[in-house]
Order: C-alpha cells, then sequence, then structure tokens
C-alpha cells in the first residue's frame, strides 16, 4: 500500500510539474503584436535648383520637406494629403490598407501661398495654377513635383513572439520606391536695354502673354489655356557714365507654355510700361514669338531630361525725348513702381 501511495504521489508531483511547465510555454503565446508595412520614397531632387550644384541654387530658399498627396487607385479621387515631411529625402508613409497613386512636391503648401492646387480634380488631372481670372501678378513660387503609381499597402497582421516585444506595434518598411522631382515652373528672365533713360521717370507694371495658366502634375505638361503675366521692370543697371542708358531686368516663374503653340499663328508679346519725365506713360509692345520658338528649338531635346531651363527675352528701347514740366500738379502723375538699382563701376 505504501509502495502504491508512493507511486500516486510521484505521478502527481510530476503532472503537476509538467502542467506548470506547459503552463509557463503557453504564456509565450500571448506576446501579441501588431505588425504594419511602410514605404519609403528615396527621392533624387538633382535634377532641380535645391540641388547645390544647380545654377538657380539659392541659399535663401532650401528645401524645407515634402508634400504628398495621396489618391486611390481605382476612382482616381484624392484620398488624403499628408502633413509636410521635413525628411525630404527619405520620407516613410503608412496609408490604410489599400493601392494609391501619389504626388510629391517640394515644402507645404503654407511655403508656397501663390500656388492653388485643383483639389477636385481626378489623379490625371490634378494641376496647379495661381489665382487670378486672366492676369498674374503674383508669380507662382518655384515647385518641383514627381507622380508614383500603385502604391500598395497591406492590412495590419497579428504576429506572436516567444519574448516579450519592444511594442504593441512592429512597424517595417515593406517597399521602397525612387523617384525624381522635376520642376513644373519656368523662370523667364527679361531683360530691356533702354536708351534715352535719362526721359524715364519709373515703371508701370510689364505684361507678358502666350504663357500657360496651369500645369499638369502627372504629366507636367502646361496647359493650352494661357494667362497674361505682370511684373515690374524696375532693377536698373546704368550702362552709361552720362545715366541715358540702362539694362532693366526682372526674373519671374511661370508654368511654362504649351508646346503646340509653336509654329502656330500664336503669339508671345511682350508689354512695357514707361512713365517719362513729362508724366506721359509710354507703352511699348513687341512680338517675342521668334524667341520662344528659337528657345524651343535649341532645347526641345533636353527638356524630357532637364526641366529647370530659363528662358531669356531680351529686347531693346528707344525711349522718345520729354520735357520735365515743374508747374505740372504732383499728385495727378501716374503712379510708378520704385526702382532697385543695381549699382557698379561705370567705365568712362
Amino acid at each position: 500500500v505504501i509502495m502504491k501511495n508512493r507511486y500516486i504521489i510521484i505521478y502527481i508531483v510530476c503532472s503537476l510539474a509538467m502542467m506548470t511547465l506547459m503552463s509557463c510555454e503557453r504564456d509565450h503565446l500571448y506576446y501579441q503584436t501588431v505588425s504594419r508595412d511602410k514605404v519609403q520614397f528615396d527621392i533624387d531632387w538633382s535634377k532641380t535648383n535645391f540641388a547645390p550644384e544647380s545654377k538657380g541654387f539659392d541659399e535663401d530658399n532650401q528645401l524645407n520637406g515634402v508634400t504628398i498627396f495621396a489618391f486611390d487607385s481605382a476612382t482616381h479621387k484624392l484620398v488624403t494629403e499628408l502633413p509636410p515631411d521635413a525628411n525630404w529625402q527619405s520620407p516613410v508613409v503608412r496609408l490604410a490598407p489599400g493601392t494609391y497613386d501619389m504626388i510629391l512636391f517640394n515644402d507645404s503648401r503654407e511655403e508656397l501661398p501663390s500656388i492653388l492646387f485643383d483639389m477636385e480634380s481626378p489623379f490625371e488631372e490634378f494641376s496647379a495654377y495661381t489665382n487670378a481670372d486672366t492676369i498674374y501678378t503674383d508669380q507662382p513660387e518655384y515647385l518641383a513635383v514627381s507622380a508614383v503609381r500603385n502604391v500598395s499597402f497591406h492590412p495590419e497582421k497579428t504576429e506572436y513572439y516567444h519574448d516579450m516585444p519592444e511594442g504593441y506595434y512592429r512597424d517595417y518598411i515593406a517597399q521602397k520606391i525612387s523617384t525624381v522631382q522635376k520642376a513644373v515652373t519656368k523662370r523667364i528672365n527679361v531683360k530691356v536695354y533702354v536708351k534715352g533713360m535719362n526721359y524715364c521717370k519709373g515703371m508701370q507694371r510689364s505684361y507678358i502673354t502666350g504663357l500657360a495658366k496651369s500645369v499638369n502634375l502627372v504629366t507636367r505638361q502646361p496647359s493650352k489655356e494661357e494667362a497674361v503675366y505682370g511684373f515690374n521692370l524696375v532693377n536698373r543697371e546704368f550702362r552709361s557714365s552720362d545715366y541715358t542708358e540702362a539694362l532693366l531686368t526682372e526674373s519671374f516663374n511661370c508654368f511654362g507654355f504649351n508646346e503646340d503653340k509653336i509654329g502656330k499663328d500664336d503669339k508671345f508679346e511682350l508689354t512695357i510700361n514707361f512713365v517719362l519725365v513729362d508724366n506721359s506713360v509710354h507703352t511699348v509692345t513687341a512680338d517675342v514669338t521668334e524667341q520662344f520658338e528659337q528657345w524651343y528649338e535649341e532645347h526641345k531635346v533636353d527638356i524630357g531630361i532637364d526641366l529647370d531651363l530659363d528662358i531669356d527675352v531680351n529686347m531693346e528701347v528707344d525711349l522718345p525725348p520729354a520735357v520735365e514740366n515743374p508747374e505740372d500738379v504732383e499728385g495727378l502723375a501716374p503712379e510708378t513702381v520704385p526702382w532697385n538699382d543695381i549699382i557698379q563701376d561705370i567705365i568712362l
């Protein structure tokens, strides 16, 4: 009887020990986590003015981040605008499960106040424009974009671990996508050599026609719809010792021009308004279509490679003689934009 009881006790103890061990092993099954995949974009900015080696690099206007618009690939509608990410080289994105088309552009919308985005448009027609009916007085800021299609995010997965993990969520990079940013704005450099500068007291706003009103951010194509761009031609650099000759310059951004204009009857016209010393407004209009066509012929091979190509518009003007009348009422004088004189040594 004693031997039988001893076996019973040993059996009970072993059973309890085995149950304890199994219970400990089962405890590890309850280290539950949720894994979430993310996408990392590796963005190449080398073809933009944000690259230090670019001729248009500006230390006072450096890249601050990247903003991403996400569209549903099935409906093509905008789903969300991700907050600006200061990590402009390799931002990491996590979205709800689904497949998305995305548009990436520099900085934030607050840093691009003159540019509006057509938020109701589908992905393929998504465009940027400036707020003006016919004349743009606030030129768009520099804008570089890229578009990426069919970016997939998978549902969260529940996983169990033997050892306790650091956190409940386990995020990992599921895929890395490389994309290249290119500018959708072009810089227009207007240079006007003026003779008879001593007859000019100031400038009113100047205008140029033939430029696009908006640009498609997916295809990077300027619209066929046009707008008039207004600018102040007030950077003055005297080129003669008697101050009768000067070079007036101004540079501004635009959305370029549609290539279908080239070779057609459509014109690019430059209108400059001089205010003479006798308070009369002397308007000069010039057809600069040939300069745009020449630029296009010289660069049409490069356009698809590097969109950061400035367009120079040059002309010469001879102002008519004018005499200042001291008896003119100053209050009736036309308003002018103050000069921005560029000081240089004048060679006698």
